[in-house]
């Protein structure tokens, strides 16, 4: 991961859910992407946390989820649907079923957060089992409050 990263394009996806999002769109606000996957119990963990991060800052933040496989039971689009719905992932999803935006952000890991400026340019970057708690508080620090 590069601490210099540019938020890459998003095309590469190889299906989406909710709605379709392209770089472009994303870019006049901040965005946090994160990257889960059906069969990783600490990425459902962690929903609750995005989730509440994604609510609270509706209006000021753009949040997109990335489903990466990790085994190819994984593959499985309605699979992802089902858990998609059932965890109330309501953000646009991009599955990324040839890893081609995980190459892009340089990451093999879920969960994964990545937090961008308004310009694309990367703030920070956390993962694993923590990894949610870590990028709320720096989403809280970008838009100055304490919790």
């Amino acid at each position: 991961m590069k601490k210099k990263l540019i938020m890459p394009e998003l095309y590469t996806a190889t299906h989406w859910m909710n709605r379709k999002v392209a770089r472009e769109s994303l870019i006049g606000a901040p965005t946090l992407i994160h990257f889960w996957s059906v069969s990783c119990p600490k990425c459902k963990q962690a929903l609750p946390v995005i989730q509440s991060i994604r609510d609270q800052y509706s209006d000021q933040l753009h949040v997109v989820a990335i489903h990466m496989p990790l085994s190819n039971d994984d593959l499985n689009v309605q699979k992802v649907a089902r858990a998609a719905e059932y965890y109330a992932i309501t953000e646009p999803i991009l599955i990324d079923n040839t890893h081609r935006l995980a190459d892009s952000f340089g990451t093999r890991f879920v969960p994964a957060y990545f937090l961008f400026d308004p310009y694309g340019h990367l703030l920070e970057y956390h993962m694993g089992e923590r990894g949610a708690l870590r990028i709320e508080k720096a989403v809280n620090r970008l838009f100055f409050q304490n919790h």
